[in-house]
């Protein structure tokens, strides 16, 4: 039976496969987090520190976003502070700005817990040319067709068409 992999199992194991990816030495890792060398040493020859660690946060920045996570949520509730004290006190416009800014953390709040999640929308305006369509030039071959036996009727459609075109224009 084989035995399952002690470090994989360490509750530190991130930071250690992240110290050992960046090229510490086994020995010195294995003395910071108190683990052993050997099994330490199986670890990394079997290859088990090789995963995608950089998607896993470092303790530092853990702490650091638990900051943000904090400061985001302090302003969250003074802007809630400020405007029910501006609507106690009549104040309607400083009311909305306070509202308008609780709006903000908690949306900052619901993006962190991923409740939203941005989205890029490009739009081409570009200007399209519908003569130069298949849908048009059928249309076209249609009105052909059908204006073939009437020339002079044929005739003034095709001029009240190249009045509309031009008009089109810049």
């Amino acid at each position: 039976m084989v035995r399952a992999c002690t470090i994989c199992g360490d509750p530190q194991h991130d930071e250690i496969d992240r110290r050992i990816i960046r090229g510490d030495s086994i020995a010195g890792v294995s003395r910071d987090f108190a683990v052993s060398e050997d099994a330490l040493g199986r670890h990394v020859k079997a290859n088990h520190h090789i995963r995608d660690v950089t998607a896993i946060p470092t303790s530092a920045e853990l702490a650091t976003s638990e900051d943000i996570y904090k400061e985001i949520e302090k302003w969250h509730a003074e802007a809630k502070d400020l405007q029910n004290m501006a609507k106690s006190n009549g104040d309607i416009k400083t009311a909305l700005f306070g509202l308008e800014k609780a709006l903000k953390c908690l949306e900052l709040l619901a993006k962190i817990h991923g409740q939203i999640r941005e989205q890029n929308v490009n739009v081409n305006l570009t200007q399209v040319n519908i003569y130069n369509s298949p849908e048009w030039q059928a249309v076209g071959s249609l009105l052909a067709r059908i204006l073939a036996p009437y020339p002079e009727l044929r005739a003034e459609v095709a001029r009240e068409l190249l009045a509309l075109q031009e008009a089109q224009r810049p």
